[in-house]
């Protein structure tokens, strides 16, 4: 019985260990094509900065890592300017005279740069940068298999998700050298650890969370501290709603909790940039005008003035608010009060959006909305196959964690909640 238990085991580690596998090709793939977009050049203006302190932690000296890093995006920026038949215009990046308030935003990002150190050492500030960026994208790319997965008991809605995530705007951002696919694979690593332990695994669940917060503070502490707090509150709604599982909510709920406290203390003795320094950034065009006198009121203002002209904008072109209703309906049928940590992280945007008013910022830090629409429209594809497949019963796959309070979920789906 141990032997067949054992082939058994085996059986079910080659099979996983396919479906992975095809992830990663499929996102390379369409990685490696995204990247090639030509509308938009690879880098930009935080770009740079990633790269010097890249540079720095490869061994680099400030000011070579500076220099060196500012030439790599003059270079990207002509070579784009030769794709689209213009006349190279960049001969000198603008890389002194910068507030050192300004360039302290970016010191308190090590996270990605850090990660990037070891390919640049490697391969070069360019090809390393790139290297790693692509790492981070494929690892958003499985984590988006697993925790699709997971919510819907189908590995192909999985496989679907994770290409979505190229196909889709956030796979433009995924491939800019920024610290996009970091946060996309620290958002997904925390929906698949908390799910994890709603399902009953708390100890993997949480391990996983608190190392996705971690990074994800390491990355950008703005979407650390979004993160956190939406996990704050689909704990909440998790701990109101399904009885059988209140231990792992609160616990959940308290690691959420745990981070917004210890970040406020960690930046406060550390004397990190906060959202002060954000506003000010904004406010004085980075620092280069003395500190307005009232900050929060000031972003009030900005954000009465943003909202009616974005929202306007958004009228005729409503692809997107459509897809998050969408996409809102089919995970709260699926996995019933689950589906608010999908909700929340993908509206996570529309707050950094408050915090950075900005219309050309937009795209950008809109991208956590499609996180829920993949999961929505990749299960939904792979119901759509499983029907061809198979028109009179679709039989489920059998659901890869221990189960969780269920409702009866739709033919062709594992039975979740």
């Amino acid at each position: 019985m141990d032997r067949v238990e054992k082939d058994g085991r085996r059986r079910r580690g080659v099979v996983e260990s396919a479906w992975v596998l095809l992830v990663v090709v499929i996102a390379s793939l369409l990685f490696l094509a995204r990247y090639e977009d030509p509308r938009r050049i690879s880098s930009s203006g935080d770009s740079m900065w990633y790269m010097r302190q890249a540079l720095i932690f490869a061994g680099k000296s400030p000011d070579e890592a500076r220099i060196t890093a500012a030439r790599q995006v003059c270079r990207d920026i002509n070579r784009s300017q030769r794709d689209h038949g213009t006349r190279p215009s960049c001969t000198e990046y603008q890389s002194t005279g910068i507030s050192p308030r300004y360039v302290a935003i970016f010191d308190s990002r090590p996270g990605y740069p850090l990660f990037a150190a070891p390919f640049v050492a490697v391969l070069g500030p360019w090809t390393g940068m790139v290297a790693a960026t692509m790492l981070l994208a494929i690892a958003a790319a499985v984590l988006a298999y697993l925790a699709v997965w997971l919510a819907t008991g189908l590995r192909l809605a999985g496989v679907f998700a994770a290409g979505l995530l190229f196909v889709l705007p956030p796979g433009f951002w995924m491939t800019r050298l920024l610290t996009e696919s970091g946060v996309v694979a620290g958002y997904l690593a925390v929906i698949l650890g908390a799910m994890l332990a709603w399902r009953g695994r708390i100890r993997l669940g949480l391990s996983i969370v608190t190392v996705a917060l971690v990074w994800l503070f390491a990355v950008r502490s703005a979407s650390g501290m979004a993160i956190a707090l939406t996990l704050l509150g689909a704990s909440v709604v998790a701990l109101l709603t399904r009885l059988p599982q209140r231990r792992a909510a609160l616990l959940t709920g308290g690691v959420g909790l745990l981070a917004v406290v210890l970040w406020q203390v960690v930046s406060s003795v550390l004397r990190l940039p906060g959202l002060n320094d954000t506003i000010q950034d904004f406010a004085t065009r980075h620092f280069s005008r003395p500190d307005i006198a009232d900050p929060i009121g000031w972003l009030v203002e900005k954000n009465i003035a943003y909202w009616p002209e974005q929202l306007a904008d958004e009228i005729p072109y409503p692809e997107a608010a459509v897809a998050l209703v969408f996409a809102a309906v089919v995970l709260v049928r699926i996995m019933g009060s689950a589906a608010a940590l999908w909700i929340f992280t993908g509206l996570t945007g529309v707050a950094m959006l408050v915090a950075h008013p900005v219309a050309t910022e937009y795209d950008r830090l809109m991208l956590p909305l499609w996180i829920p629409v993949t999961c929505a429209l990749g299960y939904a594809a792979a119901l759509a196959v499983s029907r061809v497949r198979t028109p009179d019963v679709a039989e489920p796959e059998p659901e890869p964690a221990g189960p969780m309070p269920a409702r009866v979920a739709p033919a062709g789906s594992a039975a979740v909640s």
